[in-house]
């Protein structure tokens, strides 16, 4: 089982940023905060949240894989900017040994799902979850893309760019790229009785209870070391990430989901009408630092 592996390279990574001094010397006083608050979510939440998961994954429970694949995106989305976006130093081929192990853990999780039993149709809690997603999917991409474009048109650097220090925000990469389009489509899915959206919604949903957690640490340590930072912007992360574990509950508990299989058939269509009610479905088709 991956997950103890990886739980483990992830607190030695969060070990050394927090204990070993000049770990991020080189980074400027921003971005050296914000991996420090990093860190210390990490240790405090994540390594827990992959070893749980991975042992109750590890002994059949299906919900537990999906909370376990949820963490192992947020580890890798974290460790694509900590092996590209800090300067080298004494911890890369840690940080390269999560980022790899993340990835094909990933993989091997998404092949074991494509063997599950098929979802069911939608129930509320499917839809309250399907609405949050897409809300934080559309309302994040147009906060990035107001700095963005706002910095193209004044042929400027956005803000955030210059205050990390870095040659390009790797958040604006990977949440345009890959992160805010999943949170999109898993909410599409989920609304439109998609049985991939009981697969992909719990796992956005566990990525975005880490990953708000984070956010919200870092500002904390960044308010701590008296660099501005929004403490309300760090409410509402905190918020957010008790919204996603509301509804990540919600949805793991959900007897009706579970009755098909919460996880879902990944590429499988949906039951052509439901057991209970007879309704017909339609077949199926085939997260920050600041």
């Amino acid at each position: 089982m991956a997950a103890y592996p990886l739980a483990a390279l992830v607190a030695l990574a969060s070990l050394g940023g927090l204990f070993i001094d000049d770990l991020y010397a080189r980074e400027t006083a921003n971005w050296a905060a914000q991996s420090v608050g990093q860190d210390w979510v990490d240790l405090v939440f994540a390594v827990p949240w992959l070893l749980l998961s991975g042992l109750f994954a590890q002994r059949g429970s299906r919900a537990a894989l999906l909370l376990l694949a949820g963490g192992i995106v947020y580890t890798f989305y974290e460790f694509v900017i900590y092996a590209f976006a800090l300067h080298f130093n004494a911890f890369f081929l840690v940080y390269c040994a999560v980022l790899g192990l993340s990835f094909f853990s990933l993989a091997g999780i998404a092949l074991s799902l494509v063997h599950a039993p098929q979802a069911s149709g939608p129930t509320p809690s499917a839809r309250a979850a399907g609405i949050f997603l897409l809300a934080v999917g559309v309302l994040f991409a147009l906060l990035w893309l107001k700095d963005i474009v706002g910095a193209l048109v004044q042929q400027t650097t956005p803000p955030a760019i210059v205050e990390a220090g870095t040659a390009t925000n790797p958040v604006y990469v990977m949440d345009l790229s890959i992160v805010l389009p999943l949170h999109v489509m898993a909410g599409w899915a989920l609304l439109r009785r998609r049985a991939w959206g009981y697969v992909l919604g719990p796992i956005m949903l566990a990525f975005g209870v880490l990953m708000a957690l984070s956010i919200g640490g870092m500002m904390l340590v960044m308010r701590q070391r008296g660099i501005e930072a929004s403490l309300g912007v760090a409410t509402v992360m905190f918020l957010v990430s008790a919204a996603s574990g509301v509804l990540l509950t919600f949805a793991l508990s959900d007897r009706r989901a579970s009755r098909y299989g919460v996880a879902g058939h990944l590429f499988e269509a949906c039951p052509r009408s439901s057991p209970r009610d007879g309704r017909a479905f339609p077949p199926s088709s085939p997260p920050v630092r600041s």
